[in-house]
C-alpha cells in the first residue's frame, strides 16, 4: 500500500507500508514535487516508522505523522525549485 499527500508546507509526502510477517512498517519520502509513486519519488528526506503495525493504514499514518513533524521543524522555510 502506498499514498501520496500534500502539499504540506510546500512539500509532498510519499508513503509506503512494507509487510513484515503479519505486521507492517511504514516508510516515507519528503519531496519537492508530487511524485507519480513512492518508488519513483525524487526525495529530499527518507524516513522509517518507529513501530510495526497490525495493518498497512496504521503504518502509513504513523510515518506520515513523522514526516509532517519533520516539516514542521523546518519552520517557515520555503522549498527551492530547480
Amino acid at each position: 500500500m502506498e499514498r501520496i499527500t500534500g502539499p504540506h508546507q510546500g512539500f509532498w509526502i510519499a508513503s509506503h507500508a512494507s509487510e513484515s510477517g503479519d505486521r507492517f512498517l511504514g516508510y516515507a519520502k519528503i519531496c519537492r514535487r508530487r511524485p507519480e509513486s513512492y518508488w519513483d519519488a525524487n526525495c529530499l528526506v527518507k524516513l522509517c516508522g518507529d513501530d510495526l503495525h497490525g495493518d498497512a493504514g496504521q503504518a502509513i499514518a504513523e510515518v506520515e505523522r513523522r514526516a509532517q513533524d519533520q516539516l514542521r521543524s523546518l519552520g517557515a522555510v520555503q522549498p527551492a525549485y530547480a
